[in-house]
């Protein structure tokens, strides 16, 4: 699994992380409350903007790493979860 880290870009959540071995992409989770994770997104980068966060509300974020075998999502166990306020 990933291990990530987080920081703003222009006020908005960044998450980054190292790439990871055999990974293809990256399916990014998001929660408001930090219990209940969504899918959320997908990426072939090791960043991800959250662009449609809302100034003023915290989002938690957790990360799984992706590779296909034989045509099938084979994912990771989540990262770790990191947190920050939108701006």
């Amino acid at each position: 699994a990933p291990s990530l880290s987080i920081y703003r870009s222009s006020g908005k959540p960044k998450i980054a992380w190292k790439a990871v071995s055999g990974a293809t992409k990256y399916w990014v989770y998001r929660s408001t409350d930090g219990v209940n994770f969504k899918y959320y997104d997908s990426t072939t980068k090791t960043t991800y903007t959250n662009t449609g966060a809302k100034s003023g509300m915290k989002y938690y974020y957790k990360v799984k790493s992706v590779k296909v075998v034989n045509g099938k999502n084979i994912a990771s166990a989540y990262s770790n979860t990191v947190s920050i306020k939108a701006r």
